[in-house]
């Protein structure tokens, strides 16, 4: 079989898709994350060769020969009782594992059989549900020679493939489908659901700021796992939510953006890179900040990150029950403060609350839903040049050397974010502060509030002119 080995990508759907699931479960370093992404045709999963890179549940798509299947990654299993983190990914393990179909206990031909992964399988033959081997690594003679020991574990079928080439993986694929999955869990999920209403969030912030406190909070579980230790989280994982009025979300889950002075590891690099492009995947984002730190100049850059993107923003202002002094005061001063720090998202919706006790969280989604529609809206044509003629008449654009500016027409070409473009006979002479004054008249009366808007200003005595062509 080619390195391919027969799946199709598909668009990523995380835990909303179809098809039986397949858990990837096994010791840190054997490969999960690499035969995630050769399953799911992606890069979606941080890999390297540090252990422990994987910490929370991700979830992938994926069809092989027709069928739809979903795979969820998991954390590298360990049996190290002292470490409270290691616990804490243990139980996200367990979590995969009693909502997987099928199980893929993937192990290290070169290495061998070992305790943990000896004693990982002895909890997995109790659990009852279909086990596929899967040792990793098999290429070359060393591997091959390795795969035979596998076999005392007890667990059957055992399979050798190469998730880095793609051998084997066929073989897999045609046992993990074709092992114990009912054509009740084949079906469950399958029907195509219309996505135009789900709204993508990636919560964004610095390290230690309760991002992933504040997802489980909204989720009602401890879907990720949290620490005190910055940098607790390395991906950006996504995470179905639906509310009590049926509206679904995909929160976005993502590791810390540090300052690229303080990021002295690959994987922070790999991390910080995940979490800025799961802004511009999402288009709508929550900066979650820490109210006792106070604003950093680094929450100032995610914003600006957010900005260049296009993303709407929520401001969600952690950690507010463990200020003293709270109240309306409180959450004005600190709004003005957001304002003076944040002057090109002064009109993002401002959430305090607590992640850890709940306080406040209940605000958070209705924000978020009025940024993300906000951000998709389209205006007619007609009522944009309606509101243009109003707006030039309170307020006509300055003179330039003497000569009248003159904003002859105009129309929304895109949203997420919206764009509108402006034809003009002088788009050079359009200065910085009309530019603002029309912003904010569009975000005021259309109600654009948390999505930056862009404006395009083009020359030409009609819509089908455009010569002379400037942006802003």
């Amino acid at each position: 079989m080619n390195r391919d080995e027969g799946t199709e990508p598909v668009e990523e759907r995380g835990e909303r898709s179809s098809g039986p699931l397949l858990a990837l479960v096994g010791r840190p370093n054997v490969g999960k994350s690499s035969l995630f992404n050769r399953l799911t045709r992606s890069r979606a999963a941080l890999v390297d060769d540090t252990p422990g890179l994987t910490r929370d549940r991700k979830y992938g798509q994926a069809v092989w020969q027709g069928k739809p299947f979903r795979v969820v990654d998991t954390g590298g299993f360990e049996f190290d009782e002292r470490e409270p983190l290691m616990a804490r990914m243990r139980h996200q393990v367990e979590l995969a594992i009693q909502e997987a179909d099928v199980l893929l206990l993937v192990l290290d031909a070169r290495v061998g059989a070992l305790p943990d992964d000896q004693e990982l399988a002895r909890r997995l033959r109790r659990g009852g549900k279909p086990v596929v081997c899967v040792v990793n690594k098999a290429e070359g003679v060393s591997g091959a020679e390795g795969v035979g020991e596998f076999h005392r574990l007890g667990l059957q079928p055992v399979v050798a493939i190469s998730a880095t080439h793609g051998t084997g993986v066929d073989d897999l694929l045609g046992l993990a489908l074709g092992r114990g999955v009912s054509e009740e869990a084949r079906d469950s999920n399958c029907s195509k659901r219309d996505d135009d209403d789900v709204a993508r969030v990636a919560i964004v912030g610095c390290p230690n700021a309760g991002k992933s406190t504040l997802v489980n909070r909204l989720l009602g579980e401890e879907r990720f796992v949290t620490s005190e230790l910055p940098g607790t989280t390395r991906d950006a994982v996504d995470a179905l939510l639906v509310d009590g009025k049926g509206q679904r979300y995909i929160l976005v889950d993502t590791a810390g953006i540090r300052r690229k002075a303080r990021i002295a590891l690959r994987i922070e690099k790999y991390a910080a890179i995940a979490a800025l492009n799961a802004m511009e995947r999402a288009k709508t984002a929550v900066l979650v900040l820490d109210a006792i730190r106070g604003i950093s100049e680094q929450d100032q850059r995610v914003a600006g990150h957010a900005l260049d993107a296009g993303c709407g923003l929520v401001f969600a202002v952690n950690k507010w029950d463990a200020l003293p002094k709270r109240g309306r005061e409180a959450e004005n001063a600190f709004r003005r403060e957001l304002g003076l720090a944040f002057p090109r998202f002064d009109h993002a919706p401002v959430v305090f609350l607590s992640g850890r006790t709940g306080h406040g969280v209940e605000r958070l989604l209705p924000a978020v839903r009025k940024v993300w529609e906000a951000g998709r809206k389209r205006v007619s044509t007609g009522v944009l040049n309606r509101w243009l003629a109003e707006a030039v008449e309170a307020n006509p654009p300055p003179r330039a050397a003497g000569r009248p500016v003159k904003l002859r027409f105009m129309s929304q070409v895109k949203s997420s974010p919206p764009m509108m473009i402006f034809f003009v006979n002088r788009p050079d002479a359009i200065e910085e502060s009309y530019r603002r004054y029309l912003e904010n008249r569009l975000r005021e009366q259309f109600e654009f509030q948390g999505v930056p808007i862009r404006l395009d200003f083009r020359g030409g005595e009609n819509p089908y002119v455009t010569t002379g062509k400037r942006s802003s």
